[in-house]
């Protein structure tokens, strides 16, 4: 293939959504730029179908709706790697979720493969090929694309049809595509790709300092900085830095001069967006204290907690590596300590260890051990190390792990 093979005109991109829709199942990536903008600029979609590739280029002026409406299709099968990003894209196009997803990177982490896996590493397990690597962080804005552009584009969704057959075969197998089919339903909800206020802050670094007015404040600024970077057009963190916007929030200046000593904010110098940020401020700190967020409070974990923990932890840890289920997809310590805050009534939301595939895998188990209906073995140490979920009744325990 090579650059003359690009879908540049609205004829055939429609004949390629028409013969796609027929197949009922297609493989799709896209390259995109994010440095200079608030949206990524879509600059290559590439579509894998029917054993050939073809390349469509939207900076010709296309209009993708008929390819997104393909991705919006609950009766099409859309297979992709790692495709938040990808998804973002249709969901600001048409204002739709993707459905009837495959993502091959979370469906890889119940079959025996490590999650995350970039692509050259999956399909390189997989299939056992090599993949093109070294084109991240080319200019794929710039027409025409070289050679090496193409062949990489190529190989993004070359492979993607063939390790989805076989991690189906695997899944079906073990019985576990209603596993993965719960992870993907994650993709078809609109808040998955804008979480609200609360999780946007605790997710930024320095938050867990902040008194409860301070977390009113910066969380009126996220939504500000949204807005400000949005009319822009410019990229959010290239307009006000994540530290810098939580000092703001810990300072709440009041004055031009309060904002004018910060480093790493030279916006200082605009009159206008002091004036705004000021007012933002202001505004927030009128916020009643009745409506403040609770400050976070370190945990005080009692020795016979942690310890707790770390049995629940390498209960997990041995039943993912056992039967083939990589622990990042199950959960970490954040997980297992909802599970203790609910069943010791401190929590009244059922924790994700106790829904879905999650409880039938290891929260049943779990809770069996807390409540001292079974125990934990090693064995075969260092050798032929196991550990063992013993249960004190005859009778196999509902829910048992699938192997």
């Amino acid at each position: 293939m090579n650059a003359h093979d690009l879908v540049k005109d609205q004829r055939t991109l429609d004949a390629r959504c028409r013969a796609w829709r027929e197949l009922g199942v297609f493989a799709f990536d896209t390259e995109f730029i994010r440095d200079n903008t608030y949206d990524a600029a879509l600059c290559l979609v590439q579509v894998g179908a029917g054993g050939e590739v073809v390349l469509i280029d939207p900076t010709d002026d296309l209009d993708l709706g008929v390819f997104w409406e393909l991705v919006c299709d609950e009766n099409i099968t859309t297979i992709i790697h790692a495709g938040k990003e990808d998804f973002e894209l249709c969901l600001r196009a048409t204002g739709r979720p993707p459905r009837n997803v495959f993502d091959v990177q979370i469906a890889a982490g119940f079959v025996g493969y490590s999650y995350p896996l970039s692509l050259s590493r999956l399909v390189d397990q997989v299939l056992h090929r090599r993949v093109a690597k070294g084109q991240t962080l080319t200019d794929w804005a710039r027409r025409p694309l070289t050679a090496e552009q193409i062949r990489y584009a190529i190989d993004d969704v070359t492979h993607l049809c063939a390790v989805y057959e076989k991690l189906s075969a695997r899944l079906k197998r073990r019985r576990r595509l209603s596993w993965v089919a719960e992870e993907f339903r994650r993709f078809e909800d609109a808040h998955f790709y804008a979480p609200p206020a609360p999780e946007r802050v605790a997710k930024l670094k320095g938050t867990k300092r902040l008194d409860g007015l301070g977390l009113v404040v910066i969380g009126v600024l996220i939504e500000w900085r949204h807005r400000w970077a949005r009319e822009r057009n410019r990229p959010i963190r290239a307009l006000m830095r994540d530290d810098v916007l939580v000092e703001i929030a810990r300072r709440r200046p009041k004055r031009a001069a309060d904002l004018a000593v910060l480093r790493g904010f030279p916006q200082s110098r605009n009159s206008k967006v002091v004036k705004e940020l000021l007012t933002v401020i202001e505004q927030a700190c009128q916020t009643p204290k009745s409506e403040w967020p609770e400050p976070h409070r370190p945990r005080e974990e009692s020795p016979m907690t942690k310890a707790t923990l770390d049995i629940l932890s390498a209960v997990t840890r041995a039943l993912c590596y056992e039967h083939g289920v990589s622990h990042d997809l199950l959960g970490g310590a954040r997980r297992l300590r909802e599970l203790l805050d609910y069943h010791r009534n401190n929590n009244t939301e059922r924790p994700a260890l106790l829904t879905g595939w999650r409880e039938k895998f290891a929260g049943r188990r779990l809770i069996a051990l807390l409540e001292g209906r079974s125990e934990v073995h090693l064995s075969g140490w260092p050798r032929d190390t196991r550990l063992e979920i013993v249960t004190h009744a005859e009778a196999p325990q509902d829910g048992e792990a699938e192997s």
